[in-house]
């Protein structure tokens, strides 16, 4: 009887094979989830720049109507957007001698990830008083 103690080559590379698989699988589960904390890091920066936008413009001591653009100097753009608030003719009526005007605003911050043009966007109304002249 031949009772020699150990493991054959067959038993080994099978062992092999399954470590191998199983390393390669959690691998890719933490490579996805890297790129995943990436993209999180990126919308949140949009977010943070798109409030500033929008406090910036809620800000502004003289509001008017257009678009402006430009840059926060870290791969990021901004897109401002100032229209006056269409009121519906349901509600026209309440819109008579109002001593304010409102305006539409919309912010929005571009960026680039990998091949892809990424966008976040902020709506918002602003109440100004109007001007007595």
């Amino acid at each position: 009887m031949n009772n020699e103690k150990g493991f054959s080559l067959l038993e080994v590379l099978v062992a092999i094979t399954i470590l191998g698989i199983t390393l390669g699988t959690i691998m890719a589960l933490f490579s996805g989830a890297l790129r995943s904390v990436g993209s999180s890091e990126e919308y949140s920066q949009a977010l943070l720049l798109a409030k500033k936008g929008m406090e910036d413009a809620i800000l502004m001591e003289d509001i008017h109507s257009g678009t402006d653009e430009g840059s926060f100097g870290n791969g990021y753009t901004w897109e401002r957007t100032i229209m006056p608030f269409e009121i519906s003719e349901e509600e026209e009526y309440t819109n008579e001698n109002i001593p304010f005007n409102l305006y539409d605003v919309e912010i929005k911050v571009k960026w680039w990830s990998g091949r892809a043009e990424k966008v976040m966007s902020l709506k918002s109304i602003v109440l100004r008083e109007t001007s007595e002249e």
